[in-house]
């Protein structure tokens, strides 16, 4: 069993288990990669065709895919691939996202104020 704390156990109460715009920015704000420079969400939200619920967490994972597999993923068109199949695979819930993304800082020991993104 994962302990949650007061304040993400409110923010996944908040955000259903999914990436709010505040925290996808914060996420984002730290990602790095050689060259990397982040995309807005004005700029990649246009490309994703995912719920509502999860547009936030399609937005951090295109930056990821941008920041993390530059040549694996070379393309906006491969990004999106990657983002969609990743929001709609039919084995793995879309709150996954935000999951691994939780299990990244705690590995990194980098703490994730809750609070902060409600």
């Amino acid at each position: 069993m994962y302990y949650l704390s007061k304040g993400e156990a409110q923010y996944m109460d908040a955000n259903k288990g999914r990436f709010s715009r505040a925290l996808a920015e914060w996420a984002i704000s730290n990602m790095e990669g050689d060259g990397f420079k982040a995309r807005s969400f004005e700029e990649v939200e246009p490309l994703l065709n995912v719920d509502e619920e999860d547009i936030y967490s399609a937005w951090y994972l295109f930056n990821m895919a941008l920041a993390d597999y530059p040549k694996s993923l070379p393309t906006d068109k491969e990004r999106v691939s990657f983002v969609e199949e990743t929001i709609n695979d039919p084995d793995c819930d879309p709150r996954a996202v935000l999951a691994c993304f939780r299990a990244k800082m705690d590995v990194m020991g980098v703490p994730i104020h809750w609070e902060r993104y409600l």
